[in-house]
């Protein structure tokens, strides 16, 4: 028998077992378990980042955009962790006085240093409509509660790796 003749059942079988919806369900779950226990490791061993943030400044120019107005954020913080982080994507929610009111995004690298200081900068962009006049008066005279969350994306071997944490809240008066 040539060898081509006896590669070509076990080429056939392989292919009838992974096209098999039952065996593809496993490998997903199988998959999917590992993930869960990548995270939770990741969780569980990396201690987490102290960041604050501080209000450069908030810009208001009714004659150019009389719906919106712009913060200018400053965030500043501190890895605890022997290993240096490079975030690729942040995901941030904003709220003001417990108000969602912005979403924003960093695409841009940051690189954490291992137990090191760290600091970038963002900008938020707000509606005046979608945040309300009131609410809109209470940021203009630095009269409001801040709360940020934020969503690291976190790339490894194995896929990439969100984690939702609550970044810091601040009272600006």
């Amino acid at each position: 028998m040539k060898p081509n003749n006896i590669l070509s059942p076990f080429i056939i079988f392989l292919v009838l077992v992974l096209n098999n919806p039952i065996f593809s369900q496993n490998w997903k779950k199988s998959l999917g378990k590992a993930k869960l226990k990548i995270t939770k490791k990741i969780k569980k061993e990396i201690k987490p980042l102290s960041i604050k943030f501080k209000i450069n400044k908030v810009n208001y120019n009714p004659l150019k955009s009389p719906n919106s107005l712009n913060l200018s954020l400053v965030f500043y913080g501190n890895n605890p962790n022997p290993i240096g982080l490079s975030l690729n994507k942040i995901e941030f929610d904003l709220y003001v006085n417990d108000k969602h009111i912005s979403k924003f995004y960093n695409d841009k690298r940051i690189k954490i240093p291992k137990n090191g200081d760290f600091n970038f900068a963002e900008n938020a962009d707000i509606n005046i409509i979608a945040a309300g006049k009131t609410l809109f008066y209470n940021i203009i005279k630095k009269k409001a509660n801040y709360k940020i969350t934020g969503t690291y994306f976190i790339k490894t071997s194995f896929g990439t790796f969100p984690l939702k944490i609550n970044l810091m809240e601040k009272d600006i008066n």
